[in-house]
C-alpha cells in the first residue's frame, strides 16, 4: 500500500538540484514537497545523509542465490525484496539465454511475482537477455545451445505469458531477421538493445536506425573496437540518441574505459546497471549457472576457466561508489545514471527524481555512500 511519510537528510540530491538539509514529503505515495528546513523531526531522520532518487536497475538476473530465470515466482519476488537493502527501488529481472520452454516459465513467473507484490523494489516489467545471440565468441555464459534467430511469433508468446509484462529484449542485431524484428518490438512497446554481438559498425548502424536505442554492458559481449573495425562498441560511442549500459565494478570495466564512455556519450546516456548474477551477495564459492560451473570469489563471477565473466557480484549502490571512487564523474551525476536515466530509458516518467507528483522512491546514503534507508512509494523497505 501506498504509504504517507517526512524524510529529512543533511543533504537532498534531486538530482538536478542540491538541497542543504531538507525534508521530502511522501503523501500517499507521491512527493508532495522538498522544503529546505532546519534539522526537526521527521519519520525518518538522517542529519548527516544524503537523500537520492530511489535506484533503478534495469539489467540484474538475480541476488542472493534466486534467479530470474528459473521459474519460479518466488525467486522473482526474493529479488524484488532484498533490493532495497542497496538503495534499489525499481528492478528489471533479467533472463539468461534459455530454451522456449524455460523461457515461457520465465515469464509466467514474473507475471505472477508482480501480480501478489508483497513488498520490496518495484517491478515494471522484464527483460529478456536473449536467446537472439550468435555464437562468435562474445557469448559470455550464455549457453549458445540455446542461440536461435529472432522470432516474433515466440516474442507474442512469451508476451503472453507474462502477462504484457516484458519491457525489454536484448539481441544481437546481425543476425537474420534481427532488423524486422527489432521493428516488431518498437511497435509492441519494448526497449529493444544489442548485446553479445560481431555486428560490424555499418549494421550497427542500420540496426540504431531500425530502433536499437541501447547498448547492454558496453564493451564485453561484443567484438572490441578496433580503429578500422569499430564494430558495437564504436557504433554505440559516436550514435546521438543511443545510450549505453556500463558494469562499473572494477572487474568488467577499466576506470578508464568508463570515463571515455562518458565523456564520449555525455552523462545523461550512460547507465549504470549491476548485471549482477544469481550468486551476488553469496558467500565466496563455487555455484552453477545455466549449467555451467562458476566461481564467485574476491568480488567477482567467473566460468570455471578462471577467465570468463558470468555476470557480476556488483549491487547498483556500488557501482555509484566505483564511478565517484574511481573517475572524475561527481555523485550527482553518478546518482543520475543510476536513476533519471534508466527511468528515461524504459520510459518510467513518474520516478528517477526527487520532485513533487514523483513517486516516493528515496534512497538515503552515508558519507561513505553506503545506503542507510530505502523508501519504496512512500513505505520503508531497509533501514540499516
Amino acid at each position: 500500500m501506498s504509504g504517507t511519510i517526512d524524510v529529512y537528510a543533511g543533504t537532498v540530491l534531486t538530482p538536478g538540484e542540491t538541497y542543504s538539509g531538507a525534508v521530502i514529503s511522501v503523501v500517499d505515495g507521491r512527493i508532495d514537497g522538498i522544503n529546505e528546513s532546519p534539522e526537526r523531526s521527521a519519520d525518518l531522520s538522517f542529519p548527516d545523509g544524503i537523500a537520492i532518487p530511489g535506484l533503478i536497475d534495469v539489467h540484474t538476473h538475480g541476488f542472493g542465490g534466486h534467479c530470474a530465470t528459473s521459474g519460479h515466482a518466488s525467486d522473482v519476488a526474493e529479488i524484488a525484496e532484498s533490493a532495497p537493502s542497496h538503495g534499489v527501488t525499481t528492478v528489471f529481472p533479467t533472463t539468461m539465454s534459455a530454451t522456449h520452454g524455460r523461457l515461457l516459465d520465465a515469464a509466467s513467473a514474473f507475471a505472477a511475482a508482480r501480480a501478489r507484490a508483497a513488498g520490496g523494489a518495484d517491478l515494471p516489467g522484464l527483460h529478456l537477455e536473449g536467446p537472439y545471440f550468435t555464437d562468435d565468441g562474445h557469448s559470455g555464459v550464455q549457453d549458445p545451445d540455446t542461440f536461435r534467430e529472432p522470432s516474433v511469433d515466440e516474442l507474442d508468446e512469451l508476451l503472453d505469458a507474462a502477462d504484457g509484462g516484458i519491457a525489454r529484449v536484448t539481441l544481437a542485431p546481425e543476425l537474420d531477421g534481427a532488423l524486422e524484428f527489432v521493428r516488431a518490438a518498437k511497435r509492441r512497446g519494448l526497449v529493444v538493445s544489442a548485446a553479445h554481438s560481431d555486428a560490424g559498425y555499418e549494421r550497427t548502424r542500420t540496426a540504431f536506425d531500425s530502433g536499437v536505442s541501447l547498448v547492454a554492458h558496453l564493451y564485453n559481449g561484443m567484438a572490441q573496437f578496433h580503429h578500422r573495425r569499430p564494430g558495437l562498441v564504436g557504433g554505440a560511442l559516436v550514435a546521438d540518441g543511443v545510450a549505453v549500459e556500463l558494469i562499473a565494478d572494477g572487474v568488467h570495466l577499466h576506470p578508464a574505459a568508463v570515463e571515455l564512455a562518458i565523456r564520449a556519450k555525455g552523462v545523461e546516456n550512460v547507465l549504470l546497471v549491476s548485471d549482477s548474477a544469481p550468486y551476488a551477495g553469496c558467500p565466496d564459492g563455487e555455484y552453477e549457472i545455466g549449467g555451467r560451473r562458476v566461481v564467485v570469489s574476491d568480488g567477482a563471477c567467473r566460468a570455471d576457466d578462471g577467465e570468463t565473466l558470468a555476470g557480476s557480484a556488483l549491487t547498483l549502490d556500488g557501482a555509484v561508489r566505483t564511478v565517484v571512487d574511481e573517475t572524475s564523474v561527481d555523485l550527482a551525476d553518478a546518482v543520475a545514471m543510476a536513476t533519471a536515466n534508466p527511468a528515461r530509458e524504459l520510459s518510467l516518467l513518474d520516478r528517477g527524481r526527487l520532485a513533487t507528483g514523483y513517486r516516493g522512491d528515496i534512497a538515503v546514503l552515508d558519507g561513505d555512500l553506503d545506503v542507510v534507508a530505502t523508501v519504496v512509494e512512500g513505505t520503508v523497505q531497509y533501514r540499516r
